[in-house]
């Protein structure tokens, strides 16, 4: 890649609304104060740029969007410290600004603050580019056994850890449940079994059969497709009629947010993880009273999801081979999408 290049191709979200998708000639990201200047080596497809590319979530148009990505750190700005010139990096989407009541109290990723920025949905440009400029205060090293592929992952990777180990917190030998084999069910499915899961059931659908031929070799002991099979007769009796202790909803289907209530057991706990971007009463919330449950929700992550996924990567406890379905240029970014929406592909890697 030629760092003296001034325009690049970058996929752009210009306006509100369905689609608005294009692949534009932009210039070259400026490196500011406390920035470095990152060289994209693989950037994933997350379902939020499917929601954006749908006008389904949150953004602030125009944007370069996607913000899952590994890359190499080609120039740094004043003030940058403790980064070199070389060296491999990724990070979480959110720039918190470090100060306000929710920053200072440890929940960075739900900073409230006007001048927050989410790197590929508002107010800093992403990762489908050759280049983007990340501030250094959110910058993770990428381990030198961890591949760019797979650190391209870590940003999920981290999403789950925060939900399954900081905020649900699976413990060993309980049931856990998860719905939906897509990239954050699988690596959910991954993350109980690192906590010690004793049972870990997986449900999905006809068109999941893939997927959830794969959950079995990443850790689960049961799958269901709702489609064919009574989940919730079969989870009843996997658990002599109690209930899975911890249920995950990480499809973004509201039908399963519903049947997720119906598979916990009374004072359980219940996992939210996937966004369906069209918000929904979803389920009949007496439950939570009449089971006493814990309702868990999860957005993003924080510096110690990072700290436990980059080591989790480089032990070679969390698999990403399996996940890797498609490597496309980013030329081809709507082959990529398209597959993303037709759930024919896992996690789909872009490559400027």
């Amino acid at each position: 890649m030629n760092v003296g290049v001034t325009v690049l191709k970058a996929l752009v979200k210009l306006a509100r609304g369905e689609g608005n998708v294009e692949l534009k000639d932009i210039s070259k990201p400026r490196c500011a104060d406390g920035e470095v200047l990152v060289e994209v080596e693989s950037a994933g497809i997350c379902g939020t740029d499917i929601h954006i590319l749908h006008d389904q979530t949150f953004y602030t148009p125009p944007v370069v969007i996607g913000h899952e990505y590994c890359g190499k750190v080609v120039e740094a700005g004043e003030g940058v410290q403790g980064i070199e010139v070389g060296e491999r990096v990724t990070s979480p989407a959110t720039v918190p600004c470090g100060v306000c009541y929710l920053c200072r109290t440890g929940h960075q990723n739900r900073c409230i603050s006007s001048e927050k920025k989410i790197l590929g949905v508002s107010g800093a440009n992403g990762a489908f580019s050759d280049y983007m400029a990340v501030p250094v205060k959110i910058i993770h090293k990428v381990p030198q056994n961890v591949t760019s592929e797979s650190a391209a992952l870590a940003e999920p990777i981290a999403c789950v850890v925060h939900a399954a180990i900081e905020r649900v917190n699976v413990k060993p030998g309980e049931t856990v449940v998860v719905q939906g084999p897509g990239p954050m069910g699988l690596i959910t499915t991954q993350m109980a079994a690192i906590q010690g899961a004793g049972l870990i059931i997986v449900t999905g659908t006809s068109a999941d059969d893939e997927r959830l031929r794969i959950a079995k070799k990443l850790g689960a002991n049961v799958t269901i497709n709702v489609e064919k099979e009574d989940a919730i007769k079969l989870v009843s009796d996997l658990t002599s009629g109690l209930g899975a202790d911890v249920v995950f909803e990480a499809s973004g289907s509201s039908a399963a947010r519903r049947q997720a209530f119906e598979l916990v057991r009374r004072c359980g706990r219940i996992g939210y993880i996937g966004l369906t971007g069209r918000p929904k009463e979803d389920a009949n919330l007496d439950s939570v009273i009449e089971k006493e449950l814990e309702v868990v929700g999860s957005w993003g992550t924080v510096w110690t999801s990072w700290k436990t996924t980059l080591t989790l990567l480089a032990s070679g406890k969390i698999k990403t081979e399996s996940l890797i379905s498609h490597r496309l240029p980013l030329e081809d970014w709507e082959k990529g999408f398209n597959l993303m929406d037709r759930k024919e592909g896992l996690k789909i890697l872009l490559k400027p």
